[in-house]
């Protein structure tokens, strides 16, 4: 069983759990489209019918879940969302191809994804077509995050142009012969020629990690970050960004150095 359906059926499993009657009635009496509905059963039931008939009772169901989660009614309308909509997530997981990411952090860019989404598709929109929007709005966040990984990639593969260019200048000795307590002085040493303020004290001690000591960003951060995974890989995409910007830096300072330039770098 693939992570992502182990996850939807624990979700399901969730919302179809009598803990969620209570919330279940109250929405009864709030979203017309679940009056004849007597359970969440009924209502993934009438979600899954795709006969063309029946998608007017489907639009209606979408739009009264998704009003549900987006007034924060509790997590039953939100699991019931992921519940109905897993066939269309796992289509476009099985799109999916990124040779720097797990199967597992595909799996878990796939929910993300359209969890956020859950929060950008139009609601009480007569035309809103909420199966569409989500999985339009669903492929865009996804191959979007896939975008960046990519040229994460080809950033990671100019710092290492970047440290071999900077160690032939003699800048830096290459790090397979600087001795594990002689590296923690030697290293840094070559962030502190920047000018200051070039880069934020993250940005240096990041790119020391990374790309000098070679250690991958997730056990990085795994390693200096507290908290639950969500919380660790919030940080991690905001390293992402950070170490972007701060090998744009480094390299630019680099390239206008007249060592660099009587280089050819």
């Amino acid at each position: 069983m693939s992570s992502l359906r182990g996850m939807v059926d624990q979700l399901r499993r969730e919302a179809l759990s009598s803990q969620h009657l209570v919330a279940f009635a109250a929405a009864r009496a709030q979203q017309p489209a679940l009056a004849c509905h007597q359970d969440m059963a009924s209502v993934l039931e009438a979600l899954a019918d795709e006969r063309e008939d029946t998608y007017p009772q489907r639009e209606a169901l979408a739009q009264a879940l998704l009003a549900e989660h987006r007034a924060g009614a509790g997590p039953l309308w939100t699991q019931a969302l992921v519940a109905a909509f897993y066939p269309m997530l796992s289509r476009l997981r099985h799109r999916l191809v990124a040779g720097s990411l797990s199967r597992e952090d595909l799996d878990q860019l796939v929910l993300t994804a359209f969890l956020s989404a859950l929060e950008q598709v139009p609601l009480n929109d007569r035309k809103a077509r909420t199966a569409l929007r989500l999985r339009q709005r669903t492929e865009r966040l996804v191959f979007r995050t896939l975008r960046r990984e990519r040229a994460e990639q080809q950033l990671a593969a100019a710092a290492d142009e970047l440290a071999a260019d900077a160690a032939e200048l003699g800048l830096l000795e290459p790090s397979v012969e600087v001795p594990p307590e002689e590296e923690r002085e030697t290293l840094p040493a070559l962030l502190a020629q920047l000018p200051d303020g070039a880069l934020s004290a993250r940005g240096r001690e990041v790119l020391v990690a990374t790309v000098l000591r070679r250690e991958r960003l997730r056990d990085y951060v795994h390693r200096t970050v507290a908290g639950d995974e969500q919380t660790r890989e919030r940080a991690y995409q905001r390293l992402k960004r950070q170490r972007t910007r701060a090998l744009q830096r480094l390299r630019t300072i680099f390239s206008a150095s007249p060592l660099a330039q009587a280089s050819g770098f």
